[in-house]
């Protein structure tokens, strides 16, 4: 295979054509990536390459002849057209990724996505996924998704479950007269958090795809064989959903929602924080936010 891509890099030095060039490359990439990620990652790998490449103006030059100057260019554009930091993150890592595997190969001298900064999505939380932005591309991405997966992202957007508590949730914990659920850390704490009318939909839809209605004690979140969901499951599916953000980034997205909103001794207790010391980590955020702005104007 390497043999082949080395060719077809000399016949597109020679006046070949990019297109060829580059679908191969993209082919060749995503395959070397089946030992080690799951299908849809690869998939959504693949439909991230192709829109950077179709969507790229003026003259395409081809994979390997892209500048770290033209790259920085496609993603500032992108983020002028009001696309989340999240799929702009998740854009970026396979970008990153695919130019390491032509690194390996000897097709480029170096990765052009080494020294372009991007918005930390996991980072302080002065730089936290905007909520709206993020509710928007899981709005457009569940459209592929099942609805497992879609109740298992939406749980942690709009009630800023963790992981674990996540994977624990019982049948039993879920009111819907009442329109909360109960959440129950791994510190054997307890929190009651209202579940909004969308997600209550969604949760109604997958009890009634049980043979026979769950018990209370049977896992919100099985899988077809019996199984409960894994924390790699939960990683995955939120990523995908979100557009590339992870579950921490939707809690912390959705906790930050709630400071702004000036109720920061609710978010506290719908975070499960044990003081509200951590949670004013997220006010320190938005301080930290209004400087940079100052910073760029005075």
């Amino acid at each position: 295979m390497r043999y082949l891509l080395c060719y077809n890099f000399f016949k597109v030095l020679s006046g070949g054509d990019h297109l060829v060039m580059d679908e191969e490359l993209e082919a060749a990439f995503l395959k070397e990536q089946e030992r080690r990620l799951a299908a849809s990652t690869i998939a959504g790998y693949g439909r991230n390459l192709n829109f950077v490449r179709r969507s790229y103006q003026g003259e395409w030059p081809g994979w390997v002849h892209l500048s770290t100057a033209q790259i920085r260019s496609f993603f500032i554009r992108r983020q002028k057209e009001g696309v989340s930091v999240a799929t702009t993150r998740y854009q970026a890592t396979t970008l990153r990724r695919f130019y390491h595997y032509l690194l390996e190969q000897g097709l480029v001298d170096q990765n052009p996505l080494v020294g372009i900064q991007f918005d930390e999505v996991g980072g302080a939380r002065g730089n936290l996924p905007n909520y709206q932005l993020l509710m928007e591309s899981i709005e457009q991405n569940s459209k592929r998704a099942t609805l497992l997966e879609r109740v298992a992202t939406y749980l942690v957007i709009e009630t800023g479950m963790r992981t674990g508590e996540l994977i624990a949730l019982c049948w039993g914990q879920v009111d819907v007269t009442m329109k909360m659920v109960l959440i129950k850390g791994e510190d054997q704490t307890e929190r009651y958090v209202p579940l909004p009318d969308d997600l209550l939909g969604l949760l109604s839809q997958l009890e009634a795809a049980y043979a026979t209605p769950p018990t209370v004690r049977e896992r919100v979140l099985t899988l077809a064989n019996g199984k409960p969901v894994s924390r790699s499951w939960v990683e995955r599916t939120v990523r995908r959903v979100s557009g590339g953000a992870t579950p921490a980034n939707l809690r912390h997205a959705y906790l930050n929602k709630v400071v702004l909103e000036q109720r920061l001794e609710d978010a506290k207790r719908l975070a499960g924080h044990k003081t509200l010391v951590a949670t004013a980590g997220y006010q320190q955020g938005q301080v930290q936010d209004l400087k940079k702005k100052y910073q760029q104007y005075f």
